[in-house]
């Protein structure tokens, strides 16, 4: 299963439908910056790059129209952090490639540079389908800001799969096979600080929840009891 059915999978999006910008859509963006986009890039603008709980319910996908430009030191930037903390891009000469490296800035006052993100556009693509999918675009989502136990983690880590194209030290990705998602935050004593979990099937939802005995930060859940 390729990233754009993972995709598809987790958000409940149909095969047969389109979600993406047009061919000449792209045609007019690679001749306004005057090159040729990566395969993998173009690929999810004219599948998936229309979807406004995949890429504009909190990171957000630069729109081909007018948005995505080269930075001064010549990044194609095409992801903005949804309060314009960081910014991501590939570098103008891994274009040529078809599934570059894509980088963020994190710019701070200590310091101002570039640092890998992720090692393909497709697994970046993944990764922000999950986090912002964590974080609102999943229609059953929630999150907990807090020391989970160990015992929580380890039950995480024998009934779902880790997803290891996009997990890291510090952030670990589970799924069942993109039914839903659970992300873990991690120290760098390994202790579990914080998890967040989604997806568009509601029972599955409501077995995670039955399963993590976690007393919730946030449940999508609370936004209809306000209702």
């Amino acid at each position: 299963m390729n990233y754009i059915k993972k995709i598809k999978r987790l958000y409940n999006l149909s095969e047969d439908e389109n979600y993406g910008f047009s061919e000449n859509e792209m045609l007019d963006l690679e001749k306004r910056l005057n090159v040729k986009l990566p395969e993998k890039f173009r690929e999810y603008y004219l599948e998936l790059g229309k979807e406004e709980n995949l890429n504009f319910s909190f990171n957000r996908l630069l729109k081909p129209d007018d948005e995505i430009e080269f930075s001064e030191d010549n990044y194609l930037i095409f992801y903005e952090e949804n309060q314009n903390v960081a910014i991501w891009g590939i570098k103008k000469e891994d274009l040529i490639e078809d599934n570059p490296p894509v980088y963020g800035n994190y710019d701070t006052i200590e310091r101002s540079e570039w640092e890998v993100e992720s090692q393909t556009t497709e697994n970046f693509f993944l990764l922000m389908a999950v986090f912002n999918g964590t974080l609102g675009g999943l229609k059953y989502n929630g999150n907990f800001m807090g020391e989970i136990e160990p015992e929580i983690v380890k039950f995480v880590e024998d009934n779902w799969k880790l997803v290891l194209e996009i997990s890291r030290e510090n952030q670990k990705v589970y799924s069942d096979q993109f039914h839903d998602v659970i992300s873990l935050s991690f120290d760098q004593n390994n202790k579990c600080l914080a998890a967040f979990i989604g997806s568009s099937n509601q029972n599955r939802f409501d077995e995670i929840l039955d399963c993590l005995d976690i007393d919730w930060s946030y449940l999508s859940y609370d936004d209809e009891d306000d209702e």
